[in-house]
């Protein structure tokens, strides 16, 4: 990866500019039972939150608990929030253990980027008796008893499956890179762009890597990946997309159409090497998200009842649209997130660098 020179830049930066929200919907059991469900229990602040996340290795994870941070630092929530962040082993038991410890703590919410959308829902329905809120973002779950934050993952792999079918005119070879091997936003992001690809029987799939959302990871995979396929004709990525990028550039392979992720790198890419070929679509959500589902747990421990499914937009930006200052930013670190704003707050670089 290229080295560059991270600057401290103070104010806030504008997001990719172009936004599509998608609202998920429960399965229709889960939505009943949270029909006959209060999940909202009126509490007098301040109010002891935590997050219980997993999966550390990655930027947007390191930046989606830095704009916590930074939230829970803006007014009101300085004065209403006492938060707790917590990493776990990135398994089931690992995150209900974490769970149950902060249920014993006292804690009067509690935030989860979860491991599973069902597998957690017992500890959530324990969670739920003892009178604790608790908001699942990201990979979000099916439980009645927790609210959800999150885009729709399935549009999020469908639009960038879509752009890829017309840039290849219905006919071509392509590579998956997804993320976490079971994670609910992996197999969201992939039943979405399989819905489309399958309409298409001149589109074929050479190869499914699992590149984590981590550009090492991809880069190596991926350059297996070229080294057995001489003829790829597009790219569809989940993220991680300086990695897909930098595997065509050591293997000295021509650049193809390629769906990618919000990094700063890869916006920098598409404008860097659009003159040698390189067409692309990112396609994020923000790592912002978790500020909003503190802001939910909130407004859920003062009475208020928001709603079951908070809509986080999508971020979109094709080659075409990627500017200077406004969605690439040369002298931020090139793994950054750069579509950290999301609605109700107003985020700095330097707090999504370091919340």
């Amino acid at each position: 990866m290229k080295s560059r020179r991270a600057s401290a830049v103070g104010g806030v930066v504008a997001a990719t500019g172009l936004l599509l929200a998608f609202g998920a919907v429960l399965p229709t059991s889960a939505m009943a039972a949270a029909r006959h469900t209060s999940v909202s229990t009126k509490h007098k602040g301040p109010y002891k939150i935590g997050l219980s996340n997993t999966f550390i290795a990655n930027e947007w994870r390191v930046e989606m608990e830095n704009l916590l941070k930074a939230g829970a630092s803006q007014a009101p929530y300085n004065h209403e929030v006492q938060l707790h962040i917590f990493n776990s082993g990135n398994t089931v038991s690992d995150q209900i253990s974490t769970i149950q410890d902060m249920i014993s703590a006292g804690y009067n919410a509690i935030l989860l980027d979860a491991t599973s959308p069902t597998a957690l829902n017992g500890v959530i329905a324990e969670a739920h008796r003892r009178g604790i809120v608790v908001v699942a973002f990201d990979n979000t779950v099916t439980s009645p008893y927790a609210y959800n934050v999150n885009v729709k993952q399935g549009p999020m792999g469908s639009i960038g499956a879509r752009w890829l079918v017309k840039q290849l005119h219905g006919h071509g070879n392509i590579i998956m890179n997804r993320g976490i091997a079971g994670s609910p936003v992996d197999i969201g992001r992939y039943n979405g762009a399989m819905s489309v690809f399958k309409k298409y029987p001149g589109i074929h799939i050479l190869d499914q890597i699992y590149g984590q959302w981590d550009d090492s990871t991809t880069q190596s995979a991926f350059e297996t990946a070229l080294a057995a396929y001489p003829k790829v004709n597009g790219v569809w990525s989940e993220g991680a997309s300086t990695g897909v990028i930098n595997a065509f550039l050591h293997a000295h392979r021509k650049f193809v159409p390629t769906m990618g992720g919000t990094s700063n790198q890869f916006m920098e890419d598409l404008l860097k090497y659009k003159k040698d070929g390189l067409t692309g679509i990112s396609v994020g959500n923000s790592p912002g998200m978790s500020a909003v589902a503190m802001k939910v747990a909130v407004e859920a421990l003062e009475g208020k009842h928001p709603p079951k499914f908070t809509k986080i937009p999508v971020n979109l930006a094709t080659d075409t649209q990627v500017k200077d200052g406004v969605n690439v930013f040369p002298n931020l670190p090139p793994s950054l997130e750069v579509n950290w704003q999301v609605p109700g707050f107003k985020f700095t670089a330097q707090e999504a660098l370091h919340g």
